[in-house]
C-alpha cells in the first residue's frame, strides 16, 4: 500500500491518472474511498490523488490530542505534495476535507491553482442538538469500539436516518470507513474540529478561482456554504439538487459534471 512518511506520520494515499492534479481531501469519519465516483471519472483527464487523513484510514493515528488540528492535517497535505513532486494543484476538500483546503489555500497559496469547497465552512458549525450526540458518540467510542459508534449514530441521529432511508447503498461502505477509523483518530480530530479557527475573516486573501459546492438538503452547511461564496473574491456557488451533505457520494453524475466544467475552465492543459 502507498505511504508516505511526512510530518512524523505516514500517510496512506492513491494517485490515479495523469496530467494536473487534483488533490481530494475527505471528511471527519470519511477516507480516500469517499471519492470513490470521482477518481475514474477524473482519472480519464486529470492525475487524481486521494488520502486518507492522519487518524482516518489506515493512515497512522497519533494517541494525543496535540497531535491534531486543522493546520496540522493542512501540513500533512502539503508535506504530501511534496513527496508526490506536485508543484500546482486543483484542491477539492469535502466537510472537514473543505477547512484543510482552505487552511493550505491561505498558507501555501502557491501550490494551489484553483479551489473546490464541498459541503463546508469557514469555521465550527453550529448544528442544534451536535454537542450532546457528540459527547455520547465519544463515551461509546472508549468503551465500545467505532462499530458501536456507527450503529448508535446511524440509528439516532436525523441526518444518518435521512440519509440511509434516502441513499440505502451507502450504508454498507459508510460502516466499513467507519470501521476503519481508529478511536484515537475519532476521538482527538472530533475535538481539533470543534477547536478549529474561524478563518471567515481571512477569506478576502484567497486569490485563486473557487468553486463552492453544497447540497440543496443540507441546511446547516447552506448558510456557511454562502459565506464562503460571498466572501472569496473569485468565488461561485453551485447547489446540487437533492443532495444532502455528500454529494459526491448521493448525487455523484450532478456533482461529477459540475465539478469537470469548472475543472475545464481552471486548470491548464
Amino acid at each position: 500500500m502507498p505511504r508516505a512518511n511526512v510530518n512524523g506520520i505516514n500517510l496512506y494515499y492513491e494517485v490515479s491518472g495523469s496530467g494536473p492534479s487534483v488533490v481530494l481531501c475527505h471528511g471527519y469519519t470519511g477516507s480516500h474511498q469517499d471519492w470513490m465516483f470521482q477518481v475514474p471519472v477524473l482519472a480519464q483527464k486529470y492525475q487524481a490523488v486521494t488520502v486518507d487523513h492522519r487518524g482516518h484510514g489506515t493512515s497512522d493515528a497519533p494517541s494525543s490530542a496535540d497531535a491534531y488540528s486543522i493546520h496540522t492535517l493542512a501540513d500533512d497535505l502539503y508535506g504530501l505534495l511534496n513527496y508526490l513532486d506536485i508543484v500546482k494543484c486543483c484542491l477539492v476538500g469535502h466537510s472537514m476535507g473543505g477547512l484543510v483546503a482552505l487552511r493550505l489555500a491561505l498558507d501555501q497559496s502557491h501550490v494551489v491553482n484553483s479551489l473546490v469547497l464541498v459541503d463546508t465552512g469557514s469555521g465550527p458549525v453550529n448544528i442544534p442538538g451536535y454537542a450532546d450526540r457528540r459527547a455520547k458518540l465519544l463515551e461509546i467510542a472508549r468503551i465500545d469500539g467505532m462499530e458501536a459508534v456507527f450503529e448508535y449514530d446511524a440509528r439516532r441521529n436525523p441526518s444518518s436516518l435521512r440519509r440511509f432511508e434516502r441513499y440505502p447503498r451507502l450504508f454498507d461502505g459508510s460502516k466499513r470507513r467507519m470501521l476503519e477509523m481508529p478511536v484515537d483518530g475519532y476521538i482527538y480530530v472530533g475535538q481539533a474540529l470543534s477547536k478549529c479557527e474561524d478563518l471567515t475573516g481571512r477569506l478576502k486573501e484567497i486569490s485563486m478561482a473557487t468553486l463552492v459546492m453544497v447540497g440543496e438538503e443540507d441546511v446547516p452547511f447552506q448558510p456557511t456554504s454562502r459565506t464562503l461564496a460571498e466572501g472569496i473574491p473569485n468565488a461561485q456557488l453551485r447547489v446540487v439538487p437533492q443532495a444532502l451533505h455528500c454529494p459526491q457520494e448521493e448525487k455523484p453524475e450532478t456533482f461529477n459534471q459540475i465539478l469537470l466544467e469548472f475543472l475545464t475552465k481552471v486548470m491548464p492543459r
